[in-house]
């Protein structure tokens, strides 16, 4: 099996592999898999595989398959079940997400490559909970899929969605976009989130305009090195609004999210050291004062800011 894998990769120019039930297979196959993998393709070729895997459990579980004799990589569903209720529900705030954030980054380091999701293949669509087609604790959810399959109704929920990837794509880790996320489909329980992707005239107009925004922040993040690479220091996390300062050798970045939907009055402070002065808005081109270490903001309802540093 592991040389039938080898051979996929051979024969396909592949740039890894998408692991399903790691724990359901035994430990000396993933070992044996990404020895031959290391031996075989990476060392001759000089190039890097990844390898993510996919796992429910603990952080002690999930972990002890992420080393460099196993996996790049898993799944962080820890992290991905914090998300969802406090972006899909203006009552729950950002604090808990922070906090599993930080200890996130306690197992695998800020500079991990877990891999950080919306959606998936097992998992309710975002858009059915930010629609409120589907509570956080129905747990009936295929059943919702056969009987009163969701749709968006309502055109704002397209704006969480939005805030998600504005999240999902700024954060350290690996953002992994289920098919049809990038134009906001929505779905209930499996099977009826594995719905016919839709394309060209198939795809409405809000879709499209959610395609469209999130295709400038996937380039902000292949652009600005400091949202791959950068360390991450919370700046806010509060009720409506989180904040974060990335930074790396070349840049700095805030990224500032508003999930109320109202305007915000926001005021960051700026840690010393950094010695900046102006922050740019990389969407919009608008740029703001830093006044004695404090930055002054106005987001608008269910927002995002990502913000240049210098």
């Amino acid at each position: 099996m592991t040389d039938n894998a080898v051979w996929w990769l051979k024969e396909t120019g592949a740039d890894g592999f998408r692991h399903d039930a790691v724990k359901h297979v035994p430990n000396e196959f993933w070992r044996l898999l990404t020895k031959k993998i290391k031996k075989k393709l990476e060392i001759p070729n000089k190039k890097i595989y990844y390898q993510i895997g996919e796992t429910f459990g603990s952080y002690d579980l999930v972990s002890s398959y992420v080393n460099n004799g196993q996996l790049d990589a898993q799944f962080n569903f820890i992290l991905y079940d914090t998300a969802i209720p406090t972006l899909a529900d203006s009552s729950v705030s950002f604090t808990a997400l922070d906090q599993q954030m930080q200890k996130s980054f306690s197992v695998y380091g800020v500079n991990n490559l877990m891999g950080n999701i919306i959606d998936s293949h097992d998992k309710v669509r975002f858009m059915a909970y930010a629609d409120n087609d589907i509570s956080l604790s129905d747990a009936n959810t295929t059943e919702i899929g056969w009987n009163n399959p969701p749709e968006v109704d309502d055109s704002t929920s397209y704006n969480k969605l939005k805030l998600y990837f504005a999240y999902l794509l700024t954060i350290p880790g690996i953002p992994v976009v289920y098919y049809g996320d990038e134009i906001g489909m929505t779905g209930a329980g499996d099977p009826d989130n594995r719905r016919m992707m839709r394309f060209g005239d198939d795809v409405t107009d809000e879709e499209q305009k959610v395609l469209s925004d999130v295709k400038k922040i996937v380039n902000l993040r292949n652009q600005h090195s400091a949202l791959r690479y950068g360390d991450f220091e919370t700046l806010i996390a509060a009720d409506n609004i989180y904040a974060y300062l990335r930074s790396d050798m070349n840049e700095r970045i805030i990224t500032v999210l508003n999930k109320n939907t109202e305007k915000q009055n926001v005021e960051l402070t700026i840690p010393a050291v950094y010695n900046v002065t102006k922050v740019k808005n990389l969407l919009n081109g608008e740029e703001f004062d830093i006044d004695n270490g404090t930055l002054s903001l106005v987001t608008d309802g269910i927002d995002y800011l990502i913000l240049k540093v210098y």
